[in-house]
């Protein structure tokens, strides 16, 4: 499927999906106190593998690489996501050994995502994680994305593991409780209670004494009968 064109992406419009949503939310952080990083690669990137390679490797990159990347960030800022995807694939495609086609890669996964092309945010995370990912915090991020993928078109049973797996190489991460949580979801929806019960324990050993992750967690297993409800 190509890239769907004239359509504005609105914060409303990405909030309805919890991973894209969770990518903003964290990009707003990063932005209030790393503007200085952001603008030294030429333009507001909405996009927070920006900060962690950007701002760790102080690598020099070509102006031709630095100017697409940077107008594409406006370009996505302004809401013109077909030609943010244009400039994105060029940089890409055209500068392969840097570190701006890395993250690229990366943000095209999420435009296609957001637009709902799951196919190509499958792909370009897929891409990803074959041909750069190395940061734990990345990889976890583009297999939650691979996921996301992956559950939206109804593939659950995957989806759940590809959760589970990048829960589990991460598991003191920031994002474990909302990928166990995740990965609880998708086998429920599968309907598969091994897979459920198998995130499960690892809510249980991660999460025990936080009620903000075990309790819902606890309020589905509940729901589909693959944990006894409690005792009143």
């Amino acid at each position: 499927m190509g890239p769907k064109t004239g359509g504005r992406i609105t914060k409303q419009e990405i909030k309805q999906d919890r991973f894209v949503s969770w990518v903003f939310y964290l990009t707003e952080q990063f932005q209030k106190h790393r503007m200085a990083v952001i603008g030294a690669v030429g333009g507001v990137v909405v996009v927070v593998v920006l900060i962690v390679l950007v701002g760790n490797r102080q690598r020099s990159q070509g102006r031709e690489a630095r100017e697409l990347f940077g107008r594409a960030s406006v370009e996505i800022r302004a809401g013109n996501a077909s030609l943010a995807i244009i400039d994105f694939r060029k940089v890409l495609d055209e500068h392969g050994g840097s570190n701006l086609a890395e993250l690229a890669c990366f943000y095209l996964g999420n435009i296609y995502y957001a637009q709902r092309d799951f196919n190509e945010a499958e792909n370009f995370y897929r891409r990803y994680l074959k041909d750069f990912g190395k940061d734990p915090n990345l990889l976890a991020s583009a297999r939650w994305g691979i996921a996301g993928c992956l559950e939206q078109k109804g593939e659950f049973g995957t989806a759940s593991d590809m959760y589970y797996e990048a829960a589990k190489d991460n598991l003191r991460g920031f994002m474990a409780g909302e990928l166990l949580s995740a990965a609880v979801r998708a086998a429920c929806a599968a309907p598969d209670s091994t897979r459920a019960m198998r995130a499960y324990a690892l809510v249980e050993e991660r999460f025990a004494k936080d009620p903000t992750v075990l309790e819902p967690v606890q309020m589905l297993l509940y729901e589909h009968k693959y944990l006894p409800p409690p005792v009143k």
